[in-house]
């Protein structure tokens, strides 16, 4: 009785033993196969793409599963040209499943497509910066220093003087200016500045007595008008400093070159009648003289635009030379040139 027992108990273990290990293998066999459905694909020596590659499956192959890693298949190879097989790592991507019973299922699903990074805008482009300068205007320049010469002339088998002064007032002038940038904050320009004044003279003249030896007479001329013309030349090593969106400082300075033609008196002409005690001056000669001297100036200017390249600005300079023009007479005439130049005009920028 006890041995019939027995010998049913292990009956039933044997059994479901077998029923176990036939149901394993079944599972084993429902997915021991996977084909290829993205080719060309490869198979890694380890689960990672920066493994390396040991071979390179063609889309459709059938590769025998030996076990999954995560989204990885470990995999046997088929056999290479000596007939050695070896196993291998393929992505679950790219591959599908084939039951035994011939059924197509998805192994992995391929992994969601990396969001595309985010498309910066391009940065705007960077504002055109302007080359070339040029400026046009008109302005006015400050009296010039007064200045004297002395000239002896003959009259009467005597020799005589007299003494002219010359004064030139505030006077209009033409302001042009060209310029070049080196950098982002400096421009070499050079102005143009044209004044022409009309300089007054007056005279006092010591008059030699036509019938008396050494008896003078005084003349003397107010409000002459002669002839002046200045052209300077600057030379302009210039800074320039925005203070503004569209206004910006410009700080110049730099030597310069100064032509003045200069008409001075050489000769007078005398009304006079009998007894002959009084004298006047009746009317004069001038010659033009001309040189060219060497100076300096410095100065600032504001500019605004207002379209484009185009703007309206004003500036201030201090230019001063002096030079000795020949005089009328004998000797040489000290003559102060420049001085303060304020101007105003258009500004334009390429």
């Amino acid at each position: 009785m006890n041995v019939s027992r027995r010998l049913a108990n292990w009956r039933l273990v044997a059994m479901l033993v077998v029923v176990s290990a036939l149901a394993g293998a079944d599972a084993i066999a429902q997915t021991q196969n996977l084909r290829v459905k993205i080719g060309p694909a490869n198979v890694y020596e380890r689960p990672r793409t920066s493994s390396d590659v040991i071979m390179t499956v063609q889309e459709g192959t059938l590769l025998e599963v030996l076990k999954r890693e995560d989204t990885w298949y470990w995999v046997m190879l088929p056999a290479d040209t000596h007939g050695l097989r070896r196993g291998g790592y393929i992505a679950g991507y790219l591959v599908e499943l084939i039951s035994p019973k011939g059924i197509v299922e998805p192994a992995i699903v391929a992994p969601p497509a990396p969001r595309p990074a985010a498309v910066k805008p391009a940065p705007a482009a960077a504002p055109r910066v302007p080359r070339y300068f040029l400026g046009i205007g008109g302005g006015s320049q400050s009296a010039s220093r007064a200045f004297a010469d002395d000239v002896v002339f003959p009259l009467y088998e005597e020799n005589w003087q007299y003494h002219a002064r010359y004064s030139t007032p505030k006077a209009s002038a033409l302001d042009v200016t060209i310029g070049l940038r080196l950098a982002r904050h400096l421009v070499l320009a050079f102005a143009f500045w044209r004044s022409v004044p009309s300089s007054d003279a007056t005279i006092d003249a010591r008059v030699p007595h036509p019938i008396s030896y050494n008896m003078l007479r005084l003349a003397t001329a107010e409000g002459l008008t002669v002839g002046r013309m200045e052209n300077d030349g600057h030379l302009q090593l210039t800074w320039l400093v925005p203070l503004a969106r569209h206004v910006d400082l410009s700080i110049f300075g730099g030597p310069s070159v100064f032509h003045l033609r200069q008409d001075l008196i050489n000769s007078l002409s005398f009304r006079e009648s009998y007894p002959y005690d009084r004298v006047a001056i009746g009317g004069f000669q001038a010659e033009r003289k001309s040189k060219v001297a060497i100076g300096g100036n410095a100065g600032l200017d504001v500019t605004v635009m207002v379209w484009r390249c185009i703007g309206v600005g004003v500036s201030g300079r201090y230019a001063r030379a002096s030079l000795k023009l020949p005089s009328a007479g004998a000797g040489s005439v000290s003559v102060q040139l420049g001085g303060a130049q304020v101007s105003g005009g258009l500004r334009m920028r390429f």
